[in-house]
């Protein structure tokens, strides 16, 4: 059974830093999560149409798995350590929540 994991970011950039935030998403952290053991594909999905009053949505980053094995994998893995410093970098620039929910693909 395949799992995704989507990392919702709900909010907005700061003042001056919403390109650099997508600019080091797509160029910085994606390519990283490729490399993650156990990961199958990873994407950012940059909303550009809204409709019937969504939560504010600034980002949602999906990590693809072929199974449960592979999300476990990533999760425990150094590669997921070593990125924090990244993360935090970019969750600095950012004002709102950046929240995780894993699902199963019926």
């Amino acid at each position: 059974m395949k799992w995704v994991r989507s990392a919702f970011w709900v909010g907005r950039a700061k003042d001056g830093e919403e390109a650099h935030l997508r600019r080091a998403v797509d160029t910085d952290l994606v390519p990283r999560l490729r490399t993650f053991p156990g990961v199958h594909t990873v994407k950012a999905l940059w909303p550009r149409s809204r409709e019937d009053s969504p939560p504010d949505i600034f980002c949602q980053v999906i990590v693809e798995f072929d199974d449960r094995n592979g999300l476990d994998r990533m999760l425990a893995s150094n590669e997921r350590k070593a990125t924090r410093p990244l993360v935090h970098d970019l969750a600095s620039r950012f004002d709102g929540t950046i929240s995780h929910i894993d699902f199963e693909v019926g």
